[in-house]
């Protein structure tokens, strides 16, 4: 039996910083999305971002960025089977967490010729650097200062902030302004040196080349700026005092603000470079003004994972990822999809694959 497996090319571009956001489904956070785009953009990193479904108004923002070389979308499949229906057999319910650490494991092998370093983070995870000046300076830095460390690994610090409800009101500078840390820590991501990190998980490598190894980066030092607990408001959010730098070790922190004022004017002045655009002033007044999804989402893996995870009760965890979530319907939105293959010749054996991935507009985001 001969078969024809389409493999893809890896990134060609050279790039000195790539940072891979896990798969998204059911994505309405467009204040987070903007963050997350203009931050990376500001100190050098191109966003590559895997999506399962997306809302219209999102996607098509998420388009013009990339279209603006901010970031890549890559479609992010479910699997699917042709030799069974998947009302007598769902094998996405039985991959965890959305197959995050697959798409991680991709986006490292796309990159790992083409990219200096490659970070590994959720899209309300930002890391800011505080090293130096660019991403690409911070880590530099670390690997040179300790040659056998093939990733660094940085905590999480949860955060609250303010955000504009509607695009027309919406501000980098006013969201940037309102950030404070919550001096709580959580499970960190990863920054790779891919000459020596072949897989990943999702949140470190299991293992890496033989005689290298992990460095955490102490807190204080620098941490994933994690936008937790984000709240939206009806006005426009008005800016204020810099943002101070406080992670759970705050008291070994220097006075050095999260952001410089004049890193915030930058930031504030390429979002108004790109609203300015007539396909982006289009696009603004049409973004969500209510997270549907995300309601069902946060009270689907609490009731399906947190609570069990969280009290100890690990014995009880079913396997976890959206295909066990109740997805609201008859809301546009992209979906991912693909011309599905597989071998069926009678044998124990049948091989799936996917050809031609790409995004679909329909009645509602899939899981």
């Amino acid at each position: 039996m001969n078969i024809q497996i389409p493999f893809r090319e890896p990134a060609l571009k050279r790039r000195d910083v790539v940072t891979c956001v896990a798969p998204l489904f059911g994505n309405e956070q467009w204040q987070q999305a903007l963050f997350a785009a203009h931050v990376y953009r500001k100190f050098g990193s191109h966003m590559h971002l895997y999506v399962r479904s997306m809302v219209s108004p999102v996607f098509e923002l998420m388009k013009v960025y990339e279209r603006e070389g901010y970031l890549t979308l890559q479609p992010w499949l479910r699997l699917t089977l042709l030799t069974i229906p998947e009302s007598e057999f769902n094998p996405n319910v039985n991959v965890e967490f959305r197959s995050q650490a697959a798409a991680q494991t991709d986006c490292l092998l796309q990159y790992k010729e083409s990219a200096s370093y490659i970070a590994f983070m959720d899209l309300d995870d930002v890391l800011i650097p505080r090293l130096a000046g660019t991403y690409l300076d911070e880590f530099t830095h670390l690997f040179h200062s300790m040659p056998n460390v093939a990733f660094l690994h940085y905590s999480k610090e949860n955060t609250r902030l303010k955000a504009a409800r509607t695009g027309g009101r919406f501000s980098m500078r006013g969201m940037l302004s309102t950030i404070q840390f919550e001096q709580h820590s959580e499970t960190g991501k990863m920054v790779a040196d891919p000459r020596y990190v072949n897989s990943t998980w999702i949140h470190y490598p299991i293992e890496a080349a033989e005689g290298m190894e992990r460095y955490n980066v102490p807190n204080h030092v620098n941490a994933i700026t994690h936008l937790k607990h984000m709240r939206v408001m009806d006005e426009e959010i008005q800016s204020g005092p810099l943002t101070a730098y406080k992670p759970q070790t705050y008291e070994q922190v220097s006075d050095q603000p999260l952001l410089s004022s004049s890193d915030i004017d930058d930031i504030q002045l390429d979002f108004e470079r790109m609203a300015a655009k007539a396909e982006v002033a289009s696009i603004l007044p049409r973004l969500p003004t209510s997270f549907p999804y995300l309601k069902a989402i946060a009270k689907c893996f609490e009731d399906t994972y947190y609570k069990f995870h969280y009290s100890g009760r690990t014995g009880e965890i079913t396997c976890p990822g959206p295909d066990r979530c109740l997805f609201p319907r008859g809301i546009p939105c992209y979906n991912s999809v693909a011309n599905f293959q597989a071998t069926t010749n009678g044998t124990k054996l049948n091989l799936h694959y996917a050809m031609d991935a790409s995004f679909m507009e329909e009645s509602g985001c899939k899981p």
